[in-house]
């Protein structure tokens, strides 16, 4: 399956959001698999009501007290699988642990992309996550085409108000 054009995002670290890129006064058009993994990965997809083994490693624990946000988006409640990621849990990781929290990012990151899997769209999906700076994660997402080829996304993702 291929996919082609889609809307660029453009995705502002210090803001930790993403935004449509606009050329010419029109949307600009970029890799729909790129922008595809771009939601994939920055939308706050729901929590679990308990957290899982890893996310403890990590430093995860439940919401603050008196707040049961576990965000998510309100369609999901009508979808098999729910779309987006739980990266923004990260923002209550305990950061002096060097590897958990990357590899607890790179679990969520499969996660989030096991649809391009599921879809036949990646033979297989490899997020690599790695300390860009002290609240920084750099996110490497290799896509494996079914013909073979192959596509990188990269990201940074940091933590807001540090």
């Amino acid at each position: 399956m291929s996919m082609g054009q889609d809307i660029a995002i453009t995705w502002d670290v210090l803001r930790s959001r993403g935004d449509w890129s606009v050329a010419g006064g029109d949307l600009a058009t970029g890799n729909a698999l790129l922008s595809a993994v771009m939601v994939s990965l920055l939308t706050d997809r729901v929590a679990p009501a308990t957290p899982t083994p890893a996310d403890q490693a990590a430093g995860l624990g439940t919401p603050a007290a008196g707040t049961q946000d576990r965000r998510g988006w309100w369609g999901d409640a009508y979808a098999g699988v729910p779309i987006g990621s739980r990266l923004w849990q990260l923002k209550r990781a305990i950061k002096s642990n060097r590897r958990a929290v990357p590899q607890e990012a790179e679990d969520m990151c499969r996660e989030a992309l096991q649809w391009l899997l599921d879809d036949g769209i990646a033979a297989s999906v490899t997020p690599t996550a790695t300390w860009a700076g002290p609240t920084t994660l750099r996110i490497a997402v290799q896509i494996v085409k079914p013909d073979g080829a192959t596509e990188t996304a990269s990201i940074d993702w940091a933590w807001e108000g540090l």
